[in-house]
C-alpha cells in the first residue's frame, strides 16, 4: 500500500469517528443549545478532537521512538500489530459496552472524557498504529534504514505527530459540520427520527485492518 492510500485511510478513520455521535458532535449540539452560540458548538467538537489527539500522541509517539532507537524494521511489527487489532475488534464485537471509567468523568471535562474513550473504548490510538507502522516501513524501504539515529528518531516522531493531527483534523471537521447542521437546520427533533449505532462497524474495521496488517507484514 502506497503512502497516499495510507494517508487517505487515516483521514477516513477520522471521518468515521466524526460521524459517530458519542465522539463529539452530539455533545457539541447540546452545548450549543445550552449556551445559544455556534462558537460553543465548535468548542465542543474541538475538545473531543483534542482528547483523541492526546491519546494518539501518548501511544504513537513512544512507539515511533522505540522503533527508531531500536533500528528495527517497522514492517516486522505489522504481524503482531495485526493480531492485536483482530483480537481487540473481536472483543469490541462481543462486549460493546462503554467503560465505567468514562461514566465517572463529569461533562465539564470533555477533553478527559474523549481521551478516556479513545484509550479504553474506541481504541483510535491502537488502530492508528497500523498506518503509522506502514508509513515508517515505507521510509525504511526508501533508504531510511541507513539514516542516523537522530534522523530516524526525528522522522519517526514527526510521522507519529502528523498521523495524529490528520486523523483528529478530519474528526473535528466532520463532527463540526454535522453538529452545526443539527444546531442550525435540523434541530433536536431529527435525533428522534434517525439513530445509527456505528460502534459495531468500528469494531469490524479493527478486524479488517488487522487482516491487512498481517498481509502487509
Amino acid at each position: 500500500m502506497g503512502g497516499a492510500a495510507l494517508w487517505g485511510m487515516i483521514a477516513a478513520m477520522g471521518v468515521y469517528q466524526g460521524v459517530n455521535p458519542p465522539m463529539g458532535w452530539l455533545y457539541a449540539v447540546g452545548r450549543g443549545f445550552e449556551r445559544g452560540s455556534p462558537a460553543s458548538v465548535l468548542a465542543g467538537t474541538g475538545a473531543f478532537a483534542a482528547g483523541h489527539f492526546l491519546a494518539m500522541i501518548v501511544l504513537g509517539l513512544p512507539a515511533a521512538l522505540v522503533l527508531a532507537l531500536g533500528r528495527a524494521d517497522p514492517g516486522l511489527t505489522l504481524p503482531w500489530l495485526g493480531i492485536a487489532l483482530i483480537v481487540f475488534g473481536l472483543y469490541k464485537l462481543a462486549w460493546p459496552l462503554h467503560p465505567r471509567l468514562a461514566v465517572r468523568i463529569p461533562p465539564s471535562r470533555p477533553v478527559s472524557w474523549s481521551f478516556a474513550m479513545a484509550c479504553l473504548h474506541c481504541g483510535s490510538p491502537v488502530m492508528m498504529l497500523m498506518p503509522l507502522a506502514s508509513l515508517l516501513m515505507l521510509f525504511t524501504m526508501g533508504g531510511g534504514a541507513g539514516a542516523g539515529i537522530g534522523v530516524r528518531a526525528g522522522w519517526f516522531a514527526g510521522a507519529a505527530m502528523i498521523v495524529a493531527a490528520v486523523m483528529t483534523a478530519s474528526l473535528f471537521a466532520t463532527a463540526s459540520l454535522i453538529a452545526l447542521l443539527v444546531y442550525r437546520r435540523l434541530g433536536l427533533r431529527a435525533l428522534t427520527r434517525v439513530w445509527v449505532n456505528l460502534d459495531p462497524g468500528w469494531a469490524v474495521m479493527f478486524v479488517l485492518m488487522g487482516v491487512m496488517a498481517l498481509g502487509m507484514g
